[in-house]
């Protein structure tokens, strides 16, 4: 039979219900018990089973001792050591511990609640006072076991500490005066004996280092008493407050500091089991909404999101745009590689920090300033103990970079294309004007000599002003930081009728909750049911700000969090308050709540914020009235058109903006073969596609599908702007007004030009021409035109679209016009699925060019005069050696194209 460990349970200080549920538990299940009978409470051993055999300890040597429990525990039985209060303290286990375990029996130990603990909750004290003691010494005076040099009680007297005194009380007398005449202390020093801590017969006596000895004789104490010493005990203390739980002291997990604010949603992304971990804590301790994503978890919940293994890009392209912080629990090449395709600029980049798994260090990485990254970071690393790690060279210089600042009070920055210019004149101790309000001024720029404050616009006389706020007037320094208080959008709803005070107190009360005033908000926004609503109106007035309602269709076509069914049912959307605060932020571009709704008695309220370089839609649409044209009613119900140009459409031609606009869309539009390049990595997204002459039809059903609210990619291969399908996406745009309000972005691609050359070498170096001979969509004389007007040039031509199977009369005449126009020794090449893995190309003459070889998956490429071989290699001289010529050993330009 196996040997099972003996358990030495700390039994507390005496009160049958002080003991641990870990202790009882053991007691529970225990074979035998060895108890200290002299100190432990009999009661606690009616928590054995009747069947257990129970020993009291108090006539027992040692030796008897370890044979009673060896014996028992190698019998296979279940052994407790019960011990009064905790073990560790002065419970003679080590010897336990070491014969056992010659015996071969290991031990565990559970901690128990230790006397001087139940004594202090006796006293009524706290034995750490600030300013007082926060050292709190356990010791005893010497008896049989002598105490260690410098361990005398006198010794600790003079630390200033808290004292507690186990084993001691016969000797109280003695130590009385050792603590006055040897340890310094003074006879009026406060000083207590608690007799049986927390035992039905518990008995106290308070006094000083003078009369504590002899109340202790007239109580009768002799043993089971512990003595505390120090002025921590002093029944009415005029003592300084603990800083720990006072409104302006911050730690990891309350942090009041203006210079750590951070507002906003959370997305943390963990890929180890200690990364899970850290996210959790941070979560705990930034008391924001967090959501954690991992690779360590199996089944997602509302806090975390499970991954599969390689899914962290996508969930990061996914949670961009929902979070206004993304947090990496991993190494920062993770995240950046993560981030990297998505950034688009310091205005609307959201804070992407990294941090430490063992949080020793936390990286602000995008959005220092604006983001408030900077400012996060340092709050993550409050919390974790570690070190923020901000390189913004403002923040290492200590000054108050203007965004940064902005971005602290919450502020719009309405021109942030300044900021670089401003931000530089600040690093360089330029002179700045600062006109705004005083107060902010000198809260965080007085400290710079200089920033100079001004109160009028027109008083500016530095090269770099920052109007906060600043009457609309003109300035004359070259460049002007405008910055606006007014960021929020307050979207709002409301039963009929309800009184303008009750509904302006519900305002006030909701803003105060986060952190906002009146100054702050831009618009108030609600549905056309409330455009003539007396306590909406008045709001408007009062605050002076635009009030602008919206069309149920249009409220209806915004997604929301929290969507009503008897919204829904009573006025046609599902949303007020909170759709309404998006449009008028600037919805699709704003697309995230700063504020959920909230409902307070007759009124419901949420706040949107409107991005910096942004105006607020409402505020043209206020100067108009309450409906906006159909053309921008059109633009809020619209999705988006990204046209991705894939290159060849392999992998490594394919950029990290396509790949990631290709992860976020939820459609994918394309010529079927283009869209086979990307098939795998589209899985289970809508696709539009079609074949050869069906351009106009894939071109309208991306549109529509964007209409109707979805992100759609168009996919191109080359470059989209080339030949391609961008501009027939714009051109059906400009000409249907269904499509007038759908934005379409393009983003570029290597064209088959480039990569040819760069399989041929450097062949287009000075400069191009670009010219397709299909005369499909364009009059054949028009490319006859192009043909004649590019042969006459120096430069290279590259010729898109050269010949088809039964299209080749345009080839014959090109060839035909180069070949009289530059010779047929002029040098040519032929390139066919440029950048491809079944890629061939052919370098020659004009003279030698395999014409029955050119078809649609070819590129020619017409040698200019600089064009020279090499080999298997094409290039052209640039000029450097004509210019140079001598001084670096460079030829002169010589003989050009060079066969």
């Amino acid at each position: 039979m196996s040997c099972l460990p003996v358990t030495i349970v700390g039994a507390g200080p005496g009160a049958v219900d002080l003991i641990t549920l870990r202790g009882r538990a053991a007691l529970e299940q225990a074979d035998a018990v060895l108890y200290a009978g002299s100190l432990v409470n009999p009661e606690l051993l009616t928590f054995c089973q009747q069947h257990c055999l129970c020993r009291d300890s108090a006539a027992m040597p040692l030796a008897e001792q370890i044979d009673f429990m060896a014996q028992a525990a190698l019998a296979g039985k279940k052994v407790v050591r019960l011990h009064t209060g905790d073990p560790a303290l002065y419970g003679a286990i080590n010897e336990q511990i070491k014969l056992l375990a010659e015996r071969g029996v290991p031990v565990l130990l559970v901690p128990g609640v230790s006397s001087v603990f139940g004594a202090a909750a006796a006293l009524g004290c706290e034995l750490t006072s600030p300013e007082i003691s926060q050292s709190v010494v356990l010791t005893r005076t010497a008896g049989r076991t002598p105490m260690p040099a410098g361990e005398s009680a006198a010794a600790f007297a003079r630390t200033g500490a808290t004292l507690v005194f186990f084993l001691s009380t016969g000797k109280v007398a003695a130590l009385m005066d050792e603590l006055q005449q040897q340890g310094g202390l003074a006879p009026s020093t406060p000083a207590a004996a608690v007799y049986r801590a927390t035992w039905p017969d518990e008995r106290i006596v308070r006094g000083t280092l003078a009369d504590l000895a002899h109340g202790i004789e007239a109580a009768g104490f002799r043993r089971q008493a512990l003595i505390f010493v120090g002025q921590a005990l002093a029944q009415q203390p005029v003592h300084a407050a603990s800083h720990l739980y006072a409104a302006q002291f911050s730690h990891g997990y309350r942090n009041t500091l203006a210079a750590e604010a951070f507002y906003g949603r959370c997305a943390l992304y963990a890929c180890t089991p200690a990364g899970l971990a850290r996210a959790h804590e941070l979560c705990t301790g930034l008391g924001l909404e967090c959501h954690i994503f991992s690779t360590n978890i199996t089944e997602s919940t509302a806090q975390c999101t499970a991954l599969a293994a390689g899914g962290l890009g996508a969930a990061v392209a996914q949670a961009w745009p929902q979070y206004d912080a993304h947090i990496f629990l991993c190494a920062t090449g993770i995240a950046v590689r993560a981030v990297s395709p998505l950034l688009q600029n310091k205005a609307h980049d959201p804070a992407v920090l990294a941090c430490a798994e063992s949080g020793a260090f936390c990286i602000s990485l995008v959005s220092g300033h604006l983001g408030g990254a900077n400012r996060l970071a340092q709050r993550v690393a409050r919390i974790t103990g570690g070190q923020a790690l901000i390189s913004t060279a403002t923040d290492g210089q200590h000054l108050p970079a203007f965004d940064a600042v902005a971005a602290l009070e919450q502020a719009r920055v309405l021109n942030p294309q300044a900021l670089r210019r401003s931000n530089a004149a600040l690093l360089a101790g330029e002179d700045i004007n600062f006109c705004g309000d005083r107060a902010l001024f000198e809260q965080h720029f007085s400290h710079v000599q200089h920033i100079h404050f001004v109160e009028q616009p027109e008083q500016c006389t530095a090269s770099v002003a920052v109007l906060w706020d600043a009457p609309a007037k003109p300035c004359p320094a070259a460049t002007v930081l405008r910055i606006c208080s007014a960021a929020f959008v307050l979207g709002t709803g409301c039963r009929a009728a309800l009184p303008p005070a009750v509904f302006a107190a519900s305002a006030l009360d909701f803003l105060a909750q986060h952190k906002l005033k009146p100054a702050q908000i831009a618009c108030l926004a609600s549905c056309d049911r409330k455009q003539h609503e007396p306590a909406l109106l008045a709001l408007a007035q009062a605050w002076n700000i635009p009030f602008v309602c919206y069309a149920a269709e249009q409220l209806a076509a915004v997604p929301v969090p929290h969507p009503s069914a008897t919204v829904q049912e009573k006025i046609g959307t599902p949303s007020v308050s909170e759709a309404a605060a998006l449009l008028a932020a600037g919805y699709p571009q704003c697309s995230r709540l700063h504020a959920a709704k909230t409902k307070d008695g007759g009124a419901t309220f949420a706040l949107a914020r409107i991005a910096h370089g942004q105006a607020a839609e409402s505020a043209l649409a206020a100067q108009r009235g309450i409906a906006q044209p159909a053309k921008e009613q059109a633009a809020l119900r619209c999705g988006a058109v990204i046209v991705a140009s894939l290159g060849s459409g392999m992998a490594g031609h394919i950029t990290p903006e396509v790949d990631a606009a290709l992860t976020a869309c939820d459609t994918v539009a394309g010529y079927t073969p283009y869209v086979d390049f990307i098939r795998q990595r589209v899985q289970g997204k809508d696709i539009i596609q079609n074949g050869m002459m069906g351009e106009v039809e894939r071109c309208r059903a991306t549109l529509e599908a964007a209409a109707k609210g979805r992100q759609v990619c168009m996919v191109c291969s080359g470059d989209a702007g080339i030949l391609a399908m961008a501009g027939l996406l714009y051109e059906l745009r400009a000409s249907e007004a269904a499509f007038s309000s759908i934005p379409i972005r393009v983003l570029p691609g290597i064209t088959a030009a480039n990569i040819a050359a760069a399989s041929l070498g450097a062949p287009l170096q000075n400069g191009y021409c670009l010219v397709s001979l299909s005369d499909l969509l364009v009059p054949t004389e028009e490319v006859r035109a192009n043909i004649q007007a590019v042969a006459q040039a120096a430069l290279p031509v590259a010729l898109y679209n050269p010949a088809g199977k039964k299209r080749r009369q345009l080839l014959q005449e090109a060839l035909t016009i180069f070949r009289a126009v530059r010779g047929q020794a002029c040098l040519c090449a032929l390139v066919r699925h440029a950048g491809r893995p079944q890629e061939e190309k052919w370098i020659g003459t004009l003279a030698e060019l395999p014409e029955n070889q050119v078809d649609m998956s070819s590129l020619l490429l017409i040698g200019g005069a600089r064009t020279v071989r090499e080999g298997d290699v094409l290039f052209e001289k640039r000029g450097y050696a004509d210019k140079y010529a001598g001084k670096h050993g460079l030829p002169t330009q010589g003989t050009k194209n060079h066969a």
